[in-house]
């Protein structure tokens, strides 16, 4: 009896920890595909993009999500920022989402006012970019010394705006420590992969004496930061200290880091490389970055049994296992060309986009440059049944190229007939995917080394670029314009 009345003691303190938080909203403007959200997972963040709102059609949406600490909760107008909200349990909040054309503008307002107005002052674009964005800039001070006071002075600005705050009683001592941590991480994060940016130049000629730089990457990761996995940029954190141990391992020389040739090989080794309180997180991370996106990736089934394995009471496992289930049934299908569907003749073999255009020779092309892992390009599908009509009725052929590796044939394949993908299909080889990337930047960048996609483009009868960068699938009256005109 003394067991079971403590038990329900534990279970009653427990269950108090966790309290709910409401977001109510009102988007004004243009209603979004989706409205996501992220919230804690199995008590960790950094899992962008991970939960979606019901938007109503006049605007109005609520997210009521249970935390048993000091929480960011990030919104996005699809993948477009729209607010963040530092919410404690039980909070309330309000946001009012505005979207004027290619903006969006925001107020939270509720619990913790003052806090929510500077912290989403202090987010000036999405998080990604501000990440790579403030060690990039940071990648090129030269002058050790100059690099570490240059961060030092970064955090002493948004701390000082944290202290103000706290000292005007206007945070709670939770809040405070909270968003100190956040800035630490931060910070640590993007310090590391500024030192990374610098290992990894490639010209080793006019690579700088590095070893001072090598001794701020060790301070970093050798003490403990605390509120890593509360920390909105836990998965960044956890990305650099993956880097750092492996350019630790190899005496920080790159050209000895040896990359994972299958995904068990490298969330076995990574994992590995991390400190424990770390490796569970991790691997919940490197399997949401496969199935990011309703991603179809045959590693994803192999790091979500690795988990379950190593981790079989880890609170990851209930939140993947409806978003691996669709992975699942994907591989299961029976790989097929849809009717209407062909490989081009000899594909492998061919080199360069004029050695590809040449099989079609008098025929109008429409070319859809895409790959499995890019979601808008699988988003712009859904498009297919009315571009396939106009293209019949203009006599232009579909001509399918996906950017994927050699690792990914099987996964190619399959998704051509998983979206009854018509026309004529090809997956390059290095030296074609080298020749379009330079036929991408022909027209603007020549120092850009990569594409970006979905790319769509016309080419004429006569071989010729017609539009080397068409408009896409779902602007569809403005892509037959351009058809019409071929």
């Amino acid at each position: 009896m003394k067991i079971k009345i403590l038990l329900l003691c534990l279970f009653v303190v427990c269950a108090a920890w966790a309290k709910p938080i409401i977001i109510k909203g009102k988007i004004n403007g243009k209603l979004p595909e989706a409205l996501r959200y992220n919230a804690p997972v199995n008590g960790s963040s950094g899992f962008e993009f991970c939960y979606t709102a019901v938007v109503d059609a006049n605007g109005n949406f609520e997210i009521n999500t249970d935390i048993s600490n000091v929480a960011f909760i990030d919104i996005y107008y699809n993948y477009q920022p729209a607010g963040y909200v530092v919410a404690v349990p039980g909070g309330q909040y309000n946001i009012d989402i505005i979207k004027n054309g290619d903006f969006i503008t925001t107020k939270v307002t509720g619990t913790d006012a003052p806090v929510q107005q500077h912290y989403n002052a202090m987010l000036s674009q999405i998080r990604e970019g501000l990440f790579f964005e403030t060690a990039q800039q940071a990648s090129k001070i030269e002058d050790p010394k100059e690099f570490e006071n240059h961060f030092s002075q970064l955090y002493k600005k948004d701390f000082e705006g944290i202290t103000t705050l706290y000292n005007g009683k206007l945070i709670s001592k939770n809040i405070f420590e909270a968003l100190t941590h956040e800035r630490q991480t931060f910070y640590a994060a993007t310090k590391s992969y500024a030192i990374l940016i610098k290992h990894s130049t490639e010209n080793e000629a006019t690579k700088p004496n590095l070893k001072p730089f090598q001794d701020i990457w060790e301070a970093i990761f050798r003490k403990e930061q605390p509120g890593v996995l509360q920390s909105p940029w836990c998965g960044y954190y956890l990305m650099e200290y993956k880097n750092f141990k492996a350019y630790q391992e190899v005496g920080f020389n790159q050209k000895n880091i040896v990359n994972a040739t299958d995904a068990l090989s490298g969330i076995k080794h990574t994992s590995g490389l991390l400190p424990k309180q770390y490796a569970e997180c991790f691997i919940a991370q490197t399997l949401y970055g496969y199935l990011y996106g309703d991603r179809k990736d045959k590693g994803a089934i192999t790091v979500f049994n690795y988990l379950k394995q190593h981790y079989p009471k880890s609170g990851y496992i209930s939140y993947f296992e409806p978003k691996i289930a669709p992975v699942i049934a994907f591989f299961a299908e029976t790989e097929s060309l849809p009717q209407g569907a062909a490989y081009v003749d000899n594909y492998r073999q061919l080199n360069t986009f004029e050695e590809l255009v040449k099989k079609f020779e008098g025929q109008k092309l429409f070319i859809d440059v895409w790959a499995t892992w890019c979601g808008p390009c699988r988003d712009e599908f859904k498009y297919k049944d009315e571009l396939y009509k106009i293209l019949k009725a203009n006599n232009v052929t579909v001509l399918y190229i996906s950017v994927d590796k050699e690792d990914k044939d099987e996964t190619w394949k399959k998704m051509i007939g998983h979206y009854g993908l018509q026309g004529h299909h090809i997956r390059v080889n290095p030296a074609l995917d080298l020749n379009i990337t330079k036929l991408f930047n022909s027209d603007g960048d020549v120092n850009n080394t990569g594409i970006l996609i979905p790319w769509y483009m016309l080419v004429g009868s006569n071989g010729t670029v017609h539009q080397l960068h068409a408009a896409s699938p779902s602007d569809i009256s403005k892509l037959e314009a351009e058809i019409k005109k071929m």
